[in-house]
C-alpha cells in the first residue's frame, strides 16, 4: 500500500510539473519577423509571423505557422508568405529538458511586382523537423532545432533554428534565428501560454 501511494504522488507531481512548466505546448504567438532570400539580394522583407500549438494528449501536439513579409525598394514590390501545419509528439526527457518531433505540410509564396506586371512562384512542401527545448531557470528558456522540407518545386530546404525566451507566468516574449538552404528568418515575438 505504502508503494502505491508513493507512485500516485510521485505520478500526481509529475503531471503537476508538466502542466506548470514554462516548457508547454500549449500557446498562441505572435511575432514581427525579417526575412532574406540569397536569389534575391535587394530585399529585406519584413511582416508578421503568428503561431499555435496545443497538446492533444498521449504526448502528441499539433502546430500551425503563417507568416507575412514585403519589401519594396526601386519601383518593385516583393512579397513572400508561408503557412505549415504539423502533428508532433513530445518526449519529456526531464522537467527542464524537452524533445520534440514534427512532420508536416506548408506551403511558400513569393511575388514581385512593379505595379504593372507581376511575376511570382511558389511550391508546397512536406517537412520533418526536430527541436529541443531548455529551462535554464524558472524564466529562462532555449531552444535549438533542425528541419527539413521536401519541395514539390525547386530545391529542397534544410535549417537549423535558435532561440531563447524570457517567461512571466503566462507570457513570453523571446528571439528567434532560422537558416535556411537559401534564406534566413529573424524573429522577436510574443507568446501566451494556456
Amino acid at each position: 500500500m505504502k508503494k502505491l501511494l508513493v507512485i500516485s504522488s510521485l505520478l500526481i507531481s509529475a503531471v503537476a510539473t508538466a502542466q506548470n512548466s514554462p516548457l508547454s505546448y500549449d500557446y498562441v504567438q505572435a511575432g514581427i519577423v525579417q526575412t532574406d532570400f540569397a536569389d534575391i539580394p535587394p530585399f529585406d522583407a519584413r511582416g508578421f509571423e503568428l503561431k499555435a500549438s496545443k497538446e492533444l494528449g498521449y504526448g502528441f501536439f499539433g502546430e500551425a505557422t503563417y507568416f507575412d513579409t514585403s519589401d519594396d525598394k526601386n519601383g518593385l514590390d516583393f512579397d513572400a508568405d508561408k503557412w505549415e501545419v504539423a502533428v508532433g509528439y513530445i518526449h519529456r526527457f526531464s522537467s527542464k529538458t524537452v524533445f520534440d518531433y514534427q512532420v508536416g505540410y506548408g506551403d511558400i509564396e513569393l511575388g514581385l511586382s512593379n505595379g504593372e506586371e507581376s511575376v511570382s512562384t511558389g511550391t508546397n512542401y512536406y517537412m520533418a523537423e526536430a527541436n529541443v527545448r531548455h529551462s535554464l531557470n524558472a524564466n529562462w528558456e532555449l531552444f535549438a532545432g533542425l528541419e527539413w522540407q521536401f519541395w514539390d518545386e525547386g530545391s529542397d530546404q534544410k535549417a537549423y533554428n535558435l532561440g531563447a525566451q524570457y517567461h512571466w507566468d503566462a507570457i513570453s516574449v523571446g528571439a528567434e534565428y532560422t537558416k535556411f538552404s537559401d534564406s534566413q528568418v529573424f524573429g522577436l515575438f510574443a507568446r501566451y501560454q494556456f
